[in-house]
């Protein structure tokens, strides 16, 4: 084909007259389909479906005419006023690509159709494996669709749940320990000017980097170091290089980086780094004082530490009912072998990577398999227990309805300091109140499995 009309996109190039092709139509509005339309479903490798779509040629001829008049109001052809060229000319000209596109759309209608019509659980594009078109006959198509396994709940009433007896247990409130804890979450930075850097302190600098291969320099940007704490910093062992210097002091040295170090820029490179100490903080413990509960909006030691045990209690309950949840969902999953999709599999395993870019970022090969091995088996056991949750919520037709929603907003609001108004119009939208609305409902379903298992302490 020599020329194209200069309007809309071209679809995939199909092949007709006994040909294949392997192209993913989008689905989307279906046509209605008559007796030649109904063909053959047939389940092939676990969860994929092969679909054996029959249309009659009168199908694929009203969109060739309907594409050939479409384009000819607004082709520019050499010969031809701008929007008057005869369809018949469109049709001569053009004759694969408005075949190309009456097929795919054909091909795309009955498809849909067909999903609707059968009640598939697609969870993947469809794939259009083979076609089979002679110019005036009827449309042959194979056309492949991955589909939801059938979930069958075990009996909740009888399946029980082994749990370690310390898993279960909720440590008592330790006031003093509880108390320690707190100021050591609150420590108030205090500047320091008159001693040199020491452990525990907070460092202010302007860094910036050189790559000794090419000795480019990076723009100096801030960076915030804390000294010899848990806390890891963005430069290995940069704590050591800055403890016992002060404040307006240049600092240059030299780091080599493994090929798999998590800064990508850095990997496998020797960099000079230029740091100049900027401010100093020490991090001081706040006495549990009146100036300070004040300044944390308690007028008495004992309204603090009223809020501060139930707190605690309440954290510790939840930390447990996640504990049983977990144990729930493991020996469930463990309970209810059944395939899962690919895609979804995919789909998991690819968040999970976007969520932490450094977790496959190895130079060990064998590390790097038995990452890949356990990310699958964790995205595996996400999946089958979402889809448990889900068999929960159609056999006990769990439902959310508007008071509840309405319950959970204002939660939502109270925890967050939100206004309700701005909760409530933030989640006005279709999509988020339909987002918000499946929430309550798995949490109504998990709730159920929690009613029904019955928990063993071991």
């Amino acid at each position: 084909m020599k020329e194209k009309p200069q309007i809309g996109s071209e679809p995939p190039q199909a092949q007709s007259e006994a040909s294949s092709r392997d192209q993913s139509p989008e689905t989307g509005a279906a046509a209605p389909i008559g007796a030649d339309g109904e063909g053959q479903i047939e389940q092939s490798r676990d969860l994929w479906v092969d679909l054996d779509i029959q249309a009659p040629s009168d199908e694929v001829t009203k969109r060739i005419d309907a594409h050939a008049e479409r384009y000819a109001a607004k082709a520019d052809i050499p010969g031809f006023r701008k929007g008057k060229v005869p369809a018949e000319v469109i049709r001569k000209r053009y004759r694969q690509l408005l075949i190309d596109e009456a097929l795919s759309e054909v091909i795309e209608s009955f498809v849909s159709e067909r999903i609707r019509k059968d009640n598939l659980q697609v969870v993947s594009r469809p794939e259009v494996k083979d076609v089979k078109y002679e110019e005036g006959g009827d449309l042959q198509a194979l056309v492949r669709v991955e589909v939801l396994p059938e979930v069958k709940l075990p009996d909740l009433d009888t399946f029980t749940v082994s749990i370690p007896a310390d898993q279960l247990a909720v440590k008592e409130f330790n006031e003093a320990e509880q108390v320690d804890h707190f100021l050591e979450h609150n420590r108030k930075r205090e500047a320091v000017s008159d001693r040199p850097i020491a452990a525990g302190d907070l460092v202010m600098l302007k860094h910036q980097t050189m790559n000794l291969d090419d000795r480019r320099m990076s723009p100096r940007k801030p960076l915030q170091v804390q000294i010899a704490t848990e806390a890891a910093n963005e430069i290995p062992e940069l704590d050591k290089e800055l403890i016992g210097r002060a404040i307006g002091e240049e600092i240059v040295f030299r780091r080599k980086y493994p090929k798999d170090f998590e800064r990508k820029p850095w990997a496998g490179k020797e960099m000079e780094h230029h740091a100049t100490v900027e401010a100093v903080y020490s991090m001081v413990k706040p006495e549990l004082d009146n100036e300070f509960l004040k300044s944390i909006g308690f007028e008495s030691r004992e309204a603090f530490l009223e809020r501060l045990k139930n707190e605690y209690e309440k954290q510790s309950r939840q930390a447990r009912d996640e504990r049983i949840m977990a144990a729930i969902a493991e020996q469930l999953v463990e309970a209810n072998a059944f395939p899962i999709p690919d895609s979804l599999l995919h789909q998991e395993m690819m968040q999970a990577i976007r969520q932490n870019p450094g977790l496959l970022n190895v130079g060990d090969e064998k590390e790097k398999e038995t990452r890949i091995h356990e990310l699958q088996t964790l995205a595996a056991r996400n999946i089958r227990f979402s889809l448990l949750v889900e068999a929960v919520k159609q056999e006990f037709g769990v439902k959310a309805d508007a008071e509840e929603l309405e319950k959970r907003l204002r939660e939502m609001a109270e925890s967050s300091g939100v206004p309700l108004k701005e909760v409530r119009k933030y989640y006005a939208p279709a999509e988020r109140r339909r987002q918000l609305l499946d929430s309550l409902e798995k949490d109504k379903a998990l709730e159920i499995l929690r009613e029904k298992v019955t928990i063993k302490e071991v």
